[in-house]
């Protein structure tokens, strides 16, 4: 039996669809893993927390309590050893717990983190701005 030129034009494209349907199905399913994956929703909120928290706030009160004579020295030491870690717990309850709908980030239904042993820790830099700073974190979260 021949075969008519119909035939293989409707083989192409049938299957150059399915190929770009496919295409677009893998695309739109690592999109989704990857993006409402609890440990990188958690990762990113956090760092959204921590930097906010610094910026804002941890900052103003570090430079108050340093005399302006021993500002450099005070911060090179810092950015060395870091600031005192501060906790999950207490970003999510400063300023009058403005920050508490995050909570539903850190507990979620299948992922969870420990609000007393996650933690960010600041490292200031040169020139020592409000900004100019390195921040590690360290995070206890875990499926349920």
């Amino acid at each position: 039996m021949k075969r008519k030129l119909n035939d293989q034009v409707f083989a192409r494209k049938f299957i150059t669809w399915g190929v770009m349907i496919s295409g677009i199905m893998v695309a739109v399913s690592l999109f989704v893993t990857i993006y409402y994956n609890p440990e990188v929703i958690v990762k990113r909120k956090f760092n959204e927390l921590a930097r906010t928290y610094y910026e804002s706030y941890y900052y103003d009160k570090l430079v108050e309590t340093i005399d302006e004579d021993k500002f450099q020295e005070r911060m090179e030491s810092y950015s060395q050893s870091g600031l005192q870690p501060v906790l999950l717990r207490q970003l999510l309850l400063y300023q009058n717990g403005k920050y508490s709908d995050y909570k539903e980030y850190f507990e979620q239904e299948d992922y969870v983190c420990d609000k007393n042993k996650t933690s960010a820790t600041f490292f200031p830099v040169a020139p020592y701005g409000v900004r100019d700073y390195k921040v590690e974190f360290k995070f206890e979260c875990g499926k349920k």
